[in-house]
């Protein structure tokens, strides 16, 4: 019996010890991962990239009525033409930030309770708003009855842009998504950055047509708070986004960074990385949110991010959404 039980305890810690060496080689494993690069990385391939071409979108502008093929260019000294808008309410005083909503006819009266609860808490510090759509607002009776709203001192202008629905583009995994969705991933990912209009703020605070702001007074003046307190990027919530709306994208991101040779930042690894190296899903909500232009447009690494994921194609296939794409380049090369 004592020989026997010897025989169960020596079993025992032999299985202990195995148990031990495997879970020991798989988080060596992970480490390794995580603090060496691929020596096939080559920081001169990618530096410097430039970025300048003529999209397949279009602006229209409200005063010629002139389309224009939308401008990606990474030179923030082009000499562009200034982008002349038809304001209601009067033009901006200031160029300090831009309110914008996407949006089409069929959320107008959502729009209305949006304009209206925004008019009301800006009263003393009024800001200009953009609407962007595809045509939807272009009638003369509705631009005005919206800017009443507005009124007198909060600038409206409506910016018609049109969505080429290029047969290049990778055909969508999900059946039942309509077209729409995927542009306003890639409008907000991306391309507003390269509108004329928004080029001439330093910042701009999303709104959809359903973002309802509820408060009590007045409030202060989110762009001030933003410039006074070198905020670069300001959101609300965050959550966790569905898996299968972001199929590769983890794997995109990581081959990016392997080949600049650069490691996941620590905020990466707090906020993206799950249990097991594998992608956390976590997000910022980019309704509701305030940024620097800047950022975007003129850090070269988030520019090129933004670049490659446009390139990739993932937003039209797998509906990668601009929150996920936008939470790992500020999470990664923000401080």
């Amino acid at each position: 019996m004592t020989h026997v039980r010897g025989i169960r305890i020596k079993r025992y810690y032999s299985y202990c010890f195995t148990y031990l060496l495997i879970g020991s080689a798989f988080y060596l494993i992970i480490f390794l991962a995580r603090n060496f690069q691929s020596w096939t990385c080559s920081i001169t391939a990618y530096d410097n990239q430039t970025i300048d071409y003529y999209d397949e979108w279009q602006y229209r502008s409200s005063l010629t009525g002139k389309w224009y093929q939308w401008h990606v260019s990474s030179n923030s000294e082009q000499n562009d033409v200034a982008w002349q808008a038809k304001w209601f309410n009067g033009e901006p005083d200031s160029y300090l930030g831009l309110i914008v909503y996407l949006t089409r006819h069929g959320e107008i009266d959502s729009l209305r309770t949006s304009l209206t609860q925004l008019a009301k808490l800006l009263v003393d510090h009024p800001r200009p708003v953009a609407i962007f759509h595809e045509g939807d607002f272009n009638d003369n009776a509705t631009q005005h009855s919206l800017a009443q709203i507005l009124a007198p001192h909060m600038p409206l202008c409506f910016e018609n842009i049109h969505f080429a629905n290029s047969s290049k583009r990778p055909r969508s995994v999900h059946r039942t998504i309509h077209a729409a969705y995927y542009h306003m991933c890639r409008f907000f990912s991306s391309m507003i950055l390269y509108h004329p209009l928004v080029k001439q703020f330093q910042y701009y605070w999303r709104l959809d047509a359903h973002s309802f702001i509820f408060a009590p007074t007045p409030i202060k003046d989110p762009f001030e708070i933003m410039q006074n307190q070198r905020i670069q990027y300001a959101f609300i919530m965050a959550n966790e986004d569905a898996e299968r709306y972001t199929t590769k994208l983890w794997s995109v991101f990581q081959q990016f960074l392997r080949q600049r040779c650069l490691r996941s930042s620590p905020a990466v690894y707090k906020t993206q990385v799950g249990w097991f190296s594998d992608y956390s899903l976590a997000m910022i909500f980019t309704n509701f949110a305030i940024a620097n232009v800047s950022i975007f447009r003129d850090h070269q690494l988030i520019r090129a991010w933004l670049q490659t994921v446009d390139n990739h194609g993932g937003i039209y296939r797998y509906r990668w959404g601009d929150a996920p794409i936008h939470t790992l380049a500020l999470t990664q090369f923000l401080p």
